[in-house]
C-alpha cells in the first residue's frame, strides 16, 4: 500500500481538515481492514504523541483484538477485546493514519508504528505539526484530562432536530457555535462555510435569531454536505489522505470555501472572506445577507 504526499501548502491554507468527513473516511477504511486483527507490537518514535502515559501505552494495546474502529466527531475510537480499554486518536491538523507494507520506507514525521499478527502491513501515524495525538480511555474516561479528552457534543451527522434547535438557543454567532466541539462534534471550517451557504445563513448571525424553519434548513444542509463529502472521500487540501494514502475529492464541490473573489455559483456575486470564530470564513454577501 502506498502513502501519497500532498501538494505544497497553498498560501491560504489554515488547517481546515481533517473534519468529520475525512475522519469518517479514515475510520471506516481502518475498520474494514483491521476488524478482528490482533495488535502484535507498538513502537513509539515520539513519546509526546501519547497523551495518557506512554510507558503503559504499548503494553495496554499488545495482545488486544480490534473489535471495531468508529468515529465520534473528529475523534477515532478503537473498541478492543478483551474490553476495558479504548484507543482514541485525534488527527489534529496534519495527522494521517496509514496502512502500508511493513517494509515500506519510513516517511518523515512518522511517530508510531503498529503491527498486527498475521497481517502483511502495519499502521503508521504521521503528523508533521504534532497537533494530533493518541490516548487510552476506559469506558470513555481518560487517565488524564486535557483538551484531547474533553467531552464531545452530539455528532453533527446524527444529531436530532430537537437537539439541534435546543443547541441554537444561544446568542453566540452561528459559525462559532457550530465550530465548538463540546456543543456539536465534527464540524470545522470547510463544512461550516459550505453548510451555511446552502442554508443561506450569514456566518455572523446570532444562533438564537434563526427561525425554526431556518434551523431545520441548516440541519438539512449540514447533513447533505457531510454525506456528500464522505461519499467523495473528504477534502484533500494538503496533508489529508485516507487509510491507504488516497486523497479525497470533495474540494471540487466547494461552493464558497477558498473561493474568495470568484463568482457565487448561485447568483454570480463575488465570494467574500472575513474572519469569524478566529478562522477564515467564506460566504456570498447576496445569498447570505448580514444579520
Amino acid at each position: 500500500m502506498r502513502a501519497a504526499q500532498g501538494p505544497p501548502r497553498p498560501a491560504w491554507y489554515d488547517g481546515g481538515v481533517p473534519e468529520l468527513p475525512e475522519v469518517e473516511t479514515v475510520a471506516s477504511g481502518l475498520d474494514a481492514r483491521l476488524r478482528g486483527a490482533v495488535v502484535e507490537s507498538v513502537r513509539l518514535l515520539r513519546r509526546d504523541i501519547v497523551k495518557t502515559g506512554p510507558r503503559s501505552f504499548g503494553s495496554v494495546l499488545v495482545g488486544k483484538r480490534v473489535r471495531r474502529v468508529r468515529r465520534h466527531g473528529k475523534r477515532i475510537i478503537w473498541d478492543l477485546d478483551p474490553p476495558g480499554a479504548e484507543l482514541n486518536v485525534h488527527l489534529g491538523m496534519t495527522g494521517n493514519l496509514l496502512l502500508v507494507a511493513a517494509d515500506a520506507p519510513l516517511a518523515d514525521h512518522t511517530h508510531l508504528r503498529m503491527r498486527f499478527a498475521g497481517r502483511p502491513y502495519e499502521l503508521r501515524f504521521r503528523d508533521p505539526r504534532r497537533f494530533g495525538g493518541m490516548w487510552i480511555t476506559n469506558g470513555g474516561r481518560a487517565a488524564r484530562r486535557g483538551r484531547f479528552s474533553r467531552p464531545l457534543g452530539p455528532d453533527a451527522l446524527t444529531i436530532r432536530l430537537a437537539q439541534f434547535r435546543e443547541l441554537l438557543q444561544r446568542r453566540r454567532r452561528i459559525k462559532a457555535l457550530l465550530m465548538d466541539q463540546q456543543s456539536i462534534a465534527g464540524m470545522g471550517n470547510i463544512y461550516c462555510d459550505e453548510s451555511l451557504f446552502r442554508a443561506r445563513i450569514h456566518p455572523l448571525t446570532p444562533a438564537a435569531d434563526l427561525e425554526p424553519a431556518r434551523v431545520a434548513a441548516l440541519m438539512r444542509s449540514m447533513r447533505t454536505v457531510l454525506r456528500r463529502a464522505i461519499a467523495a472521500g473528504g477534502s484533500s487540501l494538503r496533508d489529508y489522505r485516507d487509510a491507504v494514502g488516497d486523497p479525497g475529492w470533495f474540494r471540487l464541490e466547494h461552493r464558497v470555501y477558498d473561493r474568495e473573489g470568484e463568482p457565487c455559483p448561485r447568483c454570480a456575486t463575488p465570494i467574500e472572506r472575513i474572519v469569524a470564530a478566529s478562522r477564515s470564513t467564506h460566504f456570498c454577501p447576496r445569498c447570505q445577507p448580514a444579520p
